[in-house]
């Protein structure tokens, strides 16, 4: 419970100095507040942590091994809603649905990622583990970090990998599907860093509706496209998707 009071007052709040708002007495008043549960310094250091510095490290650890990927939901919702609408039964129409598989998938996803108060607290971890000066915290946060990464490369190899059969495609060699998945997570991670620090998504306008007609294309969908041209092939002789 501790633990969630601690998780919850970074994800409203955002990582400012820990010793100002990650301090015992805010999670202890909070718990009591919402449960009626009343916790004190004597109950939990040396018992449960050995003082407040190591509980706020076991908060920053929860949330680096958080599983849960609120902010790609949008985006997995349009990628399913646009498949049910687009033409899947020549190579030229695979093409076509592929282009705006990207666009429409690429876009949403900067969208939920300008939005999303997960994120940055995700990239504010990984800038403490990698900056810490305590050996033990940056090791204990970095395996979370991992697992939490392996979580999110996970989701998305049986996403993406879930739709190859509907355009005809297949890995390059001698590519794999975790490196496809990894270059498409870092060049998201760097695209939402950017969108951040210039204020907001970034839109390029292309000629790739229906007639050459205008279309609008975040800037990470424009790259998504390019991994995926460099990274899938069409298969040969594939036959129309079922």
């Amino acid at each position: 419970m501790l633990l969630d009071e601690g998780r919850d007052i970074l994800y409203t709040e955002g990582l400012e100095t820990l010793s100002s708002n990650l301090t015992f007495k805010r999670v202890f008043d909070r718990l009591e507040q919402r449960t009626g549960e009343r916790v004190t310094n004597a109950s939990v250091i040396k018992r449960i942590w050995e003082n407040q510095a190591d509980f706020q490290t076991d908060v920053l650890v929860a949330i680096a091994h958080d599983e849960s990927r609120p902010e790609t939901a949008n985006g997995v919702e349009a990628i399913a809603e646009a498949v049910g609408k687009l033409d899947f039964s020549t190579p030229e129409s695979r093409a076509v649905a592929l282009r705006e598989i990207c666009r429409i998938g690429g876009s949403a996803h900067s969208a939920d990622l300008a939005e999303s108060t997960n994120f940055p607290l995700w990239i504010s971890v990984i800038a403490m583990a990698t900056t810490t000066s305590d050996p033990g915290q940056e090791k204990r946060m970095q395996r979370a970090l991992a697992s939490g990464y392996e979580a999110v490369h996970g989701f998305w190899s049986e996403t993406l990998s879930a739709l190859f059969p509907l355009f005809g495609l297949r890995l390059r060699e001698p590519y794999t599907m975790g490196q496809f998945v990894r270059a498409v997570t870092a060049y998201s991670e760097g695209c939402s860093l950017n969108q951040r620090t210039q204020g907001g998504v970034e839109w390029v306008v292309r000629p790739t509706g229906p007639d050459g007609a205008d279309q609008e294309w975040s800037l990470f969908a424009v790259g998504f496209e390019g991994l995926v041209h460099q990274f899938l092939e069409p298969v040969p002789d594939a036959g129309p998707a079922t």
